[in-house]
């Protein structure tokens, strides 16, 4: 009866933004132009067929989860994965395929970490340091101290109460309902709040406003100053999955303490021995840095416009993941369907118009790094890149595309969208949201697109031991790389390069999905 009841939730969810995207489908004045040729939507046709026939997704995918693994930025994984993905652009006939290197100041080694309660009762312990977290001092123990401070005034009541104290600074996080329907991402709200998780806490709603991220940076000095043992943040996922972030930031520096995310379950365990009195812990976790900076690169290859060649549309991905599972669903999934638009546009010989470029980021785990560093680097040719379009949000389908603040692009996306229909992509959405590639690009000034996929579980392969192959959806993935590849096809075919809004100075690209 309960699964009954969430899939007729869901059908419920589909109808409603079926039904909003018709009546703003309605209301939408007609296009002043055909913008997409008879000749384009055949080429679709053809784009489609050999990928839904002919398609290696999964073969790469497994390869890349199971031959190389889990991918941390500076890792030899790292490194072998863009290595082994310049060599199948290659071996696929794309053409100028080549790794551009950028380099970060410390790679990090996970080491192993291991806690338990030793009072009031003994209790084991799951954790897993932060990334760019620093070692403990050996094993150490210490009291669980709660800090509730949302101000600098509140903060100031514990100076002088944390040396070698167990820090959290939260309540135990509230999990979705398992029987209710789970989230339609077309309707969210825009500019959906980002759920992030801190290294002294709970996730927490991103505030990224000056005095938020003051106090932030105030609190995590205090609790460096006065000493603390180490900082527990609750994962925020159910049935004991871990979380995971950085504490190294975009610099890649060495974390500031020891942190370490601990299971939901584990959380709720101090919490509720917390209101009885004392909770003592051990902890001990061996994290270990590189004593040079190292290497990382972004991988590229093109297919060279016939006609407008200096005029580039981007598809992309991030290689990057993080280390508990193997990367598979964040974001194997995307780089592999990156790969395979590129694999069926080459084989199919269709000679697009403008150049199209795909490009595998790294460093986007970490704060969008990669494509920061690649956006910087390009410069000079940023007003030839016509749009980038970036899958990343797991293995579900492509429902839509997030418009991303860009209205002026509309009319001519909803025509590039028009042949994708049948394979059930809505039309464009309003729905706008950082947290990956995409938005150095639009930060830039270039319209910078985001797929707005199912959720099919991402909440919980997210970031967690769970991400892993055999969570990836087969054809799920097969309709994504068919949309990547006709909407990259048919923006490269448009008679002009997509209209673009005022680039935006100074902005950074929001932290990591």
């Amino acid at each position: 009866m309960k699964l009954r009841h969430r899939l007729f939730g869901w059908m419920i969810l589909i109808l409603l933004a079926g039904t909003g995207t018709a009546l703003r489908a309605q209301q939408a004045p007609p296009p002043k132009s055909k913008l997409i040729t008879a000749e384009t939507v055949a080429a679709d046709q053809k784009i489609l067929a050999e990928i839904k026939d002919h398609n290696e997704i999964m073969t790469n995918l497994e390869y890349l989860s199971d031959m190389i693994g889990a991918r941390l930025t500076g890792s030899a994984n790292l490194t072998k994965a863009s290595h082994w993905t310049q060599e199948k652009f290659t071996g696929y006939g794309l053409a100028n395929v080549h790794l551009e290197p950028w380099t970060i100041a410390h790679a990090w080694t996970r080491g192993t970490a291991r806690a338990r309660i030793v009072s009031p009762a003994e209790h084991p312990l799951t954790i897993a340091a932060y990334g760019w977290s620093p070692a403990t001092a050996g094993v150490v123990r210490g009291p669980v101290v709660y800090v509730k401070a949302e101000n600098m005034e509140e903060l100031d009541k514990y100076k002088g109460k944390l040396k070698g104290a167990i820090v959290i600074t939260g309540e135990p996080a509230k999990l979705p309902d398992p029987n209710e329907p789970p989230q339609n991402p077309l309707l969210q709200p825009f500019r959906a709040p980002f759920i992030i998780p801190t290294p002294s806490g709970q996730p927490e709603r991103a505030n990224f406003g000056p005095e938020a991220m003051k106090f932030r940076q105030a609190r995590t000095d205090m609790f460096k100053a006065e000493g603390v043992a180490a900082t527990l943040t609750d994962s925020g996922k159910p049935h004991g999955l871990l979380n995971m972030t950085g504490v190294g930031g975009r610099d890649f520096v060495i974390g500031p303490y020891p942190s370490a995310f601990i299971t939901s379950e584990n959380y709720s365990l101090l919490w509720r021995l917390m209101k009885r009195g004392p909770v003592e812990i051990e902890i001990e976790m061996t994290p270990s840095f590189s004593e040079k900076p190292v290497e990382v690169y972004n991988t590229v290859a093109e297919i060279k416009g016939s006609e407008k060649p200096d005029e580039v549309v981007i598809l992309g991905a991030h290689l990057d993941s993080w280390d508990l599972g193997t990367g598979s669903t964040d974001n194997g999934t995307g780089s592999m369907v990156v790969l395979e638009a590129a694999r069926a546009l080459e084989k199919l010989g269709l000679k697009p118009k403008r150049t199209i470029r795909f490009v595998l980021f790294t460093g986007e785990e970490e704060g969008l790094v990669g494509s920061h560093v690649y956006v910087d680097a390009h410069k000079a040719e940023l007003g030839k890149i016509s749009a980038a379009l970036i899958h990343d949000t797991g293995t579900g389908r492509v429902l839509s595309i997030g418009l991303m603040a860009n209205y002026q692009d509309r009319e001519a996306m909803d025509q590039v969208m028009a042949p994708l229909r049948d394979l059930g992509v809505l039309e464009m959405s309003e729905r706008s949201l950082g947290g990956s590639d995409h938005a150095s690009f639009n930060a830039a000034g270039v319209p910078g697109f985001f797929g707005i996929q199912d959720p099919a579980e991402y909440g919980k392969t997210h970031h967690s031991q769970s991400d892993t192959f055999d969570k990836a959806h087969a054809d799920d993935l097969v309709q994504g790389a068919q949309v990547l590849a006709v909407w990259a096809y048919n923006v490269a075919e448009l008679p002009e390069m997509l209209p673009r809004k005022p680039a935006e100075p100074d902005a950074a690209p929001a932290p990591a999905h």
